[in-house]
Formats: C-alpha cells, sequence, structure tokens
C-alpha cells in the first residue's frame, strides 16, 4: 500500500524543514563562521574600515555609546556632534540593540565594530541557509544560496552598518513566518514578534520596513498562489491574520527605539518630502540592471563608475544615486542557474509555488529599485518617510539565492553529485562576487584603524590642554572633531533636527572670515578651526596655534599637513544677555545627558548655554527648577540672577521613558503568555494512585 500523497503546500514545506538535523545546523554554522572570518580576516586581526560613512557617521555616535557604557550610563544625548541631538533617537545610532549593548561594554570601539560586522555576516548567512532549507532547497544548494545573499549583496554595502544588520533579521523572520504559518503557536508568535523588535532596536529603519513588507507580500503570495492550484488544499487565511499582529507587537517591543524616534521625525528635515529629502534618492536606473550579467568588467569598472554614465542611461528618474544603493549581483554561475529555472523540463522538478513566490519578490525588488513606482508609494504610510529604492534590492538579492538553490537542485539529481557541483559553483562565485563588490564599495579594511592613532594625534593633545567641553571646532569633515573628544560643526546625520539643514547652522568653512562668518561662529560657540587645505596666511581674525601632519587625520582623510586655528576674541559656550554681565563662568562636569558648570553674575541675566535645545531638556539653578527662557533662539537659556550660580541641564526626555514603558509593559506580557501556554501545555498529573488505577 503506498503512502498518501501530500498535496497541501503547507504539509510539503513542513516535511522539508523537519530533515533539518543538527549535523546539517552545525555544518552552516561552521561554513558561515569560517566565510565571515576569511573574507573579512582584515578585521580579525586588527584591522579596521576607512571610507563611507564609516568615520564621519558610525565611530562617532560608538564612541559616545562606549564612554557612557563605562560611565554605567545610558547615553540618550550625543553631546559632541554640531550642538548636540537625540542619539538614542537618531535613525542608526542602534543603542538599545542587544550586540551594541553587550560588545561596547566589553571592547574597545575599534574591536566592537569589527565583532559586530563579522557576527551579523555569520548569522546572516546560517539564517539565509535556514530559510532555503524551509523553501524545499536540499543542505548543499541552501549553502550556495546563503552564499549567493550574503557575499552578492552585502560586501558592496560594508561602510553602511545597517545593510548586514537586516541582512541577518530579513532570512530568520521569514523563517519564523513560516513556522508560525505551518503551526501557530503563542511561542513562535512571540519570536517572530520580538525579532522584529529587535531589527527596529537597531536604528535604521529603512530595511526593517522593507523586512516587515516582505513578510507580508510572501503571506499574500503564499495564499495567492495555494488557491489558485486545485491540487493543493487552500492555506488556512486566519493564520495569516497573526503576521500583521506581529508586526504591530514588534513595533511595541521597539517602542523604546520608535516613540523618541518619532518625536524626532516630527521636529527633523524628514517631516517634509521636498528639499534636502527626497525618497527617490538611491535609486537602480533601469539599464544597471544589466549588471547581473556584466559586473565587474563592465558596469562597475572605475572608469564607468567615474563616467556617470549609469546616472544618465534611459530611463533613470531625476534623482541622485550611487553605485552602492544600486548595487545588485548575483555571481554569473548563479545567473546561469536561476536562468535555468525557466526551461519547462526543469522547472517541473522545482516546487512551483516556492519558484513563482520568489519569482515575483524578486521582480517586484528590481522594479521598486528603479524607483518608477515612487509617485505612486509616496502617499502611502512608510514609504515617503526612507528614502533608497535601490535598497529594495535585499529582496531580490534573497530571492537570487533561493532560485539558485531551487535550480541546482532540480539539475543535480544524485546527493554526492548535488554537493559537489554546488561546492565547485561555491568556490568559483566568492571570488567572483567579492571582486565586483570590490569596485563598487566605497570603505576598505586597512591594516591598522585611524581609531589606533587617536592617542598620537597633535590636534587631540593640543585641545586637550584646554576644557574640552569647552571647545568647539569647525573642521572640514563632518563629524570628524568628536574623533578628537571635542564638540564640532558641521553635523552629519541622517535623522536630525531640522535646523541642521539651515544656513544658520553650517558656516562656511574658510580661513579668511568676514566679519559675517565671524559672528556666526561667535554665535555657534566655535572656538577653533581646522584647516587641510594649502599653507596660508590666516586673517587677523584668527590665529594659528600650530601646523603639521596629524597621525589621525592622515589615516582617515589621507591628507598631509593640517593646521589649528584659534578665534582671536572666542565668547565660548556659555555666555550671556546683557553680554556685559557675566563676569566669569568655569564648566564642572559634562556628560552627554548633563552639562553643569557655574557663572559669576554682575546683574540680572539671561545665560546661554549654546547647545541645542530640544524636548526633554530641563534646567535646575542652584539645585532649584528653574523655567527655560522662552525666546526664539535655537539654544538653552534661563534667566538667573546676580550673583554666583550653578546651573545645571539635564536631558530626561518623556519620549524616552513613554517608549521604555510600552516595551517592558509588552515584553511582560509576551513572556506572561508564552508561559501560560507552556503550563497548559505540561500533562496534569493524576491525583488517582496507582494501586486506585488498578482497582477500578
Amino acid at each position: 500500500m503506498t503512502s498518501p500523497m501530500i498535496r497541501n503546500p503547507i504539509q510539503k514545506a513542513e516535511a522539508g524543514t523537519k530533515r533539518v538535523t543538527r549535523l546539517e545546523w552545525l555544518l552552516a554554522a561552521t561554513i558561515g563562521l569560517g566565510l565571515a572570518l576569511g573574507v573579512w580576516h582584515g578585521l580579525v586581526t586588527g584591522g579596521g574600515l576607512v571610507g563611507g560613512d564609516t568615520y564621519p557617521y558610525y565611530l562617532p555616535q560608538k564612541i559616545v555609546l562606549a564612554e557612557s557604557f563605562a560611565r554605567g550610563e545610558i547615553p540618550l544625548w550625543h553631546h559632541l556632534t554640531g550642538l548636540g541631538y537625540p542619539l538614542h533617537a537618531e535613525s542608526q545610532a542602534g543603542v538599545f540593540y542587544p550586540t551594541n549593548q553587550i560588545l561596547y561594554r566589553l571592547f574597545p570601539v575599534n574591536t566592537a565594530y569589527n565583532a559586530s560586522i563579522i557576527i551579523h555576516y555569520w548569522l546572516a548567512f546560517v539564517f539565509a541557509w535556514r530559510f532555503a532549507r524551509c523553501q524545499q532547497v536540499s543542505t548543499w544548494p541552501a549553502l550556495l544560496a546563503a552564499l549567493v545573499y550574503v557575499y552578492g549583496w552585502f560586501p558592496a554595502r560594508i561602510s553602511l552598518e545597517w545593510g548586514i544588520i537586516g541582512g541577518l533579521w530579513l532570512p530568520l523572520t521569514l523563517w519564523l513566518t513560516e513556522l508560525l504559518v505551518e503551526s501557530p503557536s503563542a511561542r513562535r508568535f512571540a519570536c517572530l514578534s520580538g525579532c522584529l523588535g529587535i531589527h527596529l532596536l537597531a536604528g535604521h529603519f529603512a530595511l526593517a520596513f522593507i523586512n516587515q513588507l516582505a513578510l507580508l507580500l510572501y503571506a499574500a503570495l503564499r495564499i495567492i498562489l495555494s488557491r489558485r492550484k486545485s491540487s493543493c488544499a487552500a492555506i488556512p487565511s486566519r493564520r495569516f491574520v497573526l503576521l500583521p499582529g506581529a508586526v504591530v507587537v514588534g513595533l511595541l517591543v521597539a517602542a523604546i527605539q520608535l516613540v523618541p524616534s518619532y518625536e524626532l521625525k516630527s521636529e527633523s528635515q524628514r517631516a517634509a518630502t521636498d528639499g534636502e529629502f527626497d525618497p527617490a534618492s538611491g535609486h537602480m536606473p533601469p539599464c544597471y540592471v544589466t549588471q547581473l550579467a556584466a559586473s565587474w568588467w563592465y558596469w562597475h569598472s572605475p572608469e564607468i563608475l567615474k563616467s556617470g554614465v549609469m546616472q544618465n542611461s534611459p530611463g533613470a528618474i531625476d534623482a541622485e544615486t550611487n553605485k552602492v544603493e544600486a548595487h545588485l549581483y548575483w555571481g554569473l554561475l548563479p545567473l546561469l542557474l536561476v536562468l535555468v529555472t525557466f526551461n519547462d523540463s526543469v522547472r517541473k522538478r522545482i516546487p512551483e509555488q516556492v519558484f513563482w513566490t520568489w519569482l515575483a519578490l524578486t521582480a517586484g525588488g528590481i522594479i521598486y529599485a528603479t524607483g518608477w513606482l515612487m509617485p505612486i508609494t509616496n502617499g502611502l504610510p512608510g514609504f515617503s518617510f526612507f528614502k533608497g529604492p535601490g535598497r529594495y534590492l535585499i529582496i531580490s538579492a534573497l530571492g537570487g539565492g533561493i532560485l539558485t538553490g531551487l535550480a541546482a537542485d532540480a539539475l543535480f539529481r544524485k546527493p554526492r553529485v548535488l554537493a559537489m557541483a554546488t561546492l565547485l559553483i561555491g568556490c568559483l562565485t566568492l571570488p567572483d562576487l567579492l571582486m565586483s563588490s570590490r569596485y563598487v564599495a566605497d570603505a576598505v579594511v586597512v591594516a591598522e584603524p585611524p581609531l589606533a592613532k587617536s592617542e598620537s594625534s597633535w590636534v587631540r593633545q593640543l585641545l586637550a590642554t584646554e576644557t574640552p567641553s569647552s571647545v568647539r571646532l569647525l573642521a572640514p569633515g563632518a563629524n570628524v572633531g568628536n574623533l578628537f573628544g571635542v564638540s564640532c560643526i558641521p553635523q552629519y546625520l541622517g535623522l536630525g533636527p531640522s535646523v541642521y539643514f539651515t544656513d544658520e547652522l553650517n558656516p562656511e568653512l574658510t580661513i579668511y572670515p568676514t566679519d559675517t562668518t565671524v559672528q556666526q561662529l561667535r554665535r555657534l560657540g566655535v572656538t577653533h578651526i581646522l584647516w587641510d587645505g594649502p599653507d596660508t596666511i590666516p586673517s587677523e581674525r584668527i590665529r594659528l596655534r600650530k601646523q603639521l601632519p596629524d597621525s589621525l587625520l592622515t589615516a582617515v582623510w589621507g591628507t598631509g599637513t593640517c593646521s589649528l586655528f584659534e578665534l582671536a576674541d572666542r565668547p565660548g559656550r556659555i555666555v550671556s544677555l546683557p553680554q556685559t554681565a557675566l563676569e566669569g563662568s568655569s564648566i564642572l562636569d559634562t556628560t552627554p545627558n548633563r552639562f553643569e558648570f557655574t557663572v559669576d553674575l554682575r546683574d540680572d541675566a539671561e545665560v546661554i548655554l549654546r547647545d541645542l535645545m530640544y524636548p526633554g531638556w530641563s534646567v535646575t539653578v542652584d539645585g532649584k527648577h528653574a523655567v527655560p527662557a522662552n525666546n526664539d533662539s535655537v539654544m538653552r537659556s534661563v534667566a538667573v540672577s546676580r550673583g554666583t550660580h550653578t546651573i545645571q541641564w539635564t536631558f530626561k526626555p518623556t519620549s524616552f521613558y513613554v517608549g521604555a514603558t510600552i516595551s517592558v509593559v509588552t515584553v511582560l506580557c509576551m513572556v506572561l503568555v508564552v508561559a501560560l501556554e507552556i503550563r497548559r501545555s505540561v500533562p496534569k498529573h493524576s491525583s488517582i494512585s496507582p494501586v486506585q488505577n488498578v482497582t477500578a
């Protein structure tokens, strides 16, 4: 008697997932770790990344994070970039992201940053393999699928920390989605919701939004395709209602991050989608799709990249883009395997529902990446908030890997041949992928990270002779002054207070400042100017302090001699209105969340701290609560009577406490529901003794 045929696609997928053994997990984990350590061996041996956003953006945040953790504090404010900004609310800080909370407490900043990259590459590979397995791809082709996904899309984006973070959570949450649909339970619902929430805690919401959208589209395609197959039992639609619920609960889990970010969004440049912020920026011009077949030997060659022909190609929309955002490459051999799936005889051996699901998602990601659909989606919630349509290619990258694995399974039927063929294809594909990424990436690994040269920097040593918290540096590189432990302008923020995107807070960098420029620098509390241009005679308004090559700046910028100037007449960070009322001031203590100082006033005055006033800052004068002055300035100010006083500004934003409360309550409720489910699943012990049972 033959066994009954499995007709339900969910049952068929479940049968495939049950075949995953511990040995297979160990194989995937070992290969994934080996690839991460091998590809990024320069980071393993103590090197570091240079280029892109690494030093202008991510590391200044991580330095404040690590220093605050060392003091036993959680940094809610970044006090060094510009006039300051809410660090926990900014889009990519990841203050509460678990690996950040652990690594930056245990290791130096560069080591922690490197370890985070390697861990995410490792786990992204493992979870991509596991998701491919539940898509009815066998073990060795699933390893090839993970290779195509992880090392095809992410190395080109190595300067963008959010890339590989999203690379981990997309396949993991898709796998958990499959498990939840197969067999709904409170535990699986909680796991999916928790993972969606943790991804949001990383702080970069664009890929998290794409992740959530991918889950819902995947579920919708599962429903549609299963109902179109008459030979398959329809998937119960009620099971997919759990997915929007999981997304909502995930948002509640991440409320500690999202509520402050929503507050910042309403105060930021993204409150409107015009001007500086263009959602269509970072698209993939349609002709650039041919990079799948003509990668590093044409589209990614240095000559083509410099020519700008990509952005001027037919069909490209009127928006900025760049080679990193537009990158998509699976490798030549995987591309051939994907094309083979269009052969009827091959496709008959491929699970139909899985094939059409991922063909649709892959094509959809490519189409949306072109930016053609932006006029339609700009009116939809979420889509208008994020720029970079090219980021939707992450779905196409995963789809390319899945289709590659399906094709390998269909072509190589014998287990031994399948293992050898996929291993050979993988060995040939990895250098192909890495070579393509090398020409696209805007960051490289260097043997000695610039941070290692921080202590030998003469600029840092000279600025340290003054009170560091009183220094504000005007420098040609945004956020670069943070590396010296001092405040600096101009600032570089992904999501920042809107005032930072005005001319008022973006002074012209020149050592021949006009009277207007000098007044602007004085209003911003600038005390020093760092110049990387050619030798020149400074104006009378500034004085040259020193002029030498600097070890840290040479490593970051690749420049030679730099010059440090100071303003001849610099009022500094603390001033008064009227100006003559302030006889003197002294800074007592500064941390990201607190600024304490004393003032000596000859008359009643308004004392101004030249840092950004933002919701959540409160002030005390001599330990007593005071009301911040209500004026048109963006600075913090408070009215103080004559005499000597101690003023303390403290950052305690309501949005943080509201968000934290929501997150804690949500997690506790999830734990309670899961505990109740576990308790109900445990068999109750009978109160009847064995003797009584026998008698009965």
